[in-house]
């Protein structure tokens, strides 16, 4: 082999080299940042299989960015939901770890965005356990077909975490509790969303610029609530998420959000697939969708991971949700 082809494999090899350390969070914090928890921004039913359905309090996290002891105003603002394949997770600090790696909890996230100068709501959802109920009716002809979803190379990884967790393995009616849990989240995040933007002064958001976002289910979530019910909002953010409940091919319309798909490259097989056709189905309808993945990661990935994506652009995962957020939804004007 030449000098000139040996550098130049030397250098591909170099690019292909997954970091071994990543947990440094790399936005500058720009601002201070207030944190008002257990928000109440709605309530839900739960334990419809019970007698009688009951009903529970929805809470958000609100982070704010601070600038000389006060919280600032007409902010753009991002609602997210945590991960946890529909069994669990929180708003707040918890974190999964696999494969050698610990992603970054939904606190993390916020309090990165909120110091960028975004004001983040880190919403609870319903569970599984919980038996949460539909608040809206399904149309057979805007969702994946339940068998289709919820095929056994489909649940696999929901079964290895309900493993973990000591519960037993899908029946058929856990099964049907899991399907609905999947479209109750995306209820209650549409309801966090307009909850939010209803309060925007309260806030200090601009109502306009909102954008939804969200990591494994907490992901999915986001792209249902987008483009699966249809909640207006300026950009989408999904980490390891897809397409899972609605029909996205059937339910994107043209002029919908813009969305940034982020995934680890040994990422679980379902979010591979359901990345590929969460693009193809905003592609066909005419809306750009940004894919970029992490080297070297499985599912699980801190925020300060080293994202590849379009042009051959390099740079942290937080760094480049900011960088599209800034985009979509406009720069963060100066206190």
């Amino acid at each position: 082999m030449g000098f000139r082809a040996t550098m130049i494999a030397a250098a591909i090899g170099a690019a292909l080299v997954a970091p071994t350390a990543t947990a440094q969070e790399p936005a500058k914090r720009d601002y201070d940042v207030m944190v008002k928890r257990d928000i109440v921004y709605g309530r839900a039913p739960v334990g419809v299989a019970a007698d009688g359905a009951n009903a529970r309090d929805l809470l958000l996290d609100a982070y704010r960015p601070v600038a000389d002891g006060k919280p600032l105003t007409d902010r753009p603002a991002i609602v997210m939901a945590f991960g946890g394949a529909f069994h669990r997770g929180d708003k707040g600090e918890m974190h999964f770890t696999g494969d050698g790696a610990q992603d970054s909890s939904m606190a993390d996230y916020c309090r990165t965005f909120a110091a960028a100068g975004y004001a983040c709501f880190s919403i609870d959802y319903r569970l599984i356990q919980e038996v949460p109920g539909l608040v809206r009716p399904l149309d057979e002809k805007r969702i994946v077909p339940m068998a289709v979803n919820m095929a056994p190379q489909n649940i696999e990884r929901i079964e290895e975490v309900r493993r973990l967790m000591g519960l037993a393995p899908f029946d058929d009616t856990t099964l049907t509790h899991y399907w609905h849990t999947t479209f109750a989240a995306a209820d209650d995040m549409a309801m966090a969303a307009n909850f939010v933007r209803a309060r925007a002064a309260e806030f200090g958001i601009d109502g306009e610029r909102l954008a939804l976002g969200g990591f494994s289910a907490g992901a999915i979530t986001a792209l249902n609530t987008a483009y699966g019910i249809g909640v207006p909002v300026k950009a989408v953010v999904s980490l390891s998420g897809g397409i899972s409940g609605y029909n996205l091919y059937e339910t994107t319309q043209s002029g919908m959000a813009p969305a940034l798909l982020i995934l680890g490259q040994n990422d679980f097989a379902g979010v591979i697939n359901g990345t590929r056709h969460t693009a193809a189905a905003l592609a066909g309808k005419g809306v750009a969708a940004e894919i970029a993945w992490v080297p070297g990661f499985g599912h699980f990935y801190p925020m300060g991971a080293v994202s590849l994506g379009d042009k051959v652009s390099r740079m942290p995962v937080s760094a480049r949700v900011l960088e599209f957020l800034g985009a979509k939804l406009g720069k963060t004007p100066n206190p």
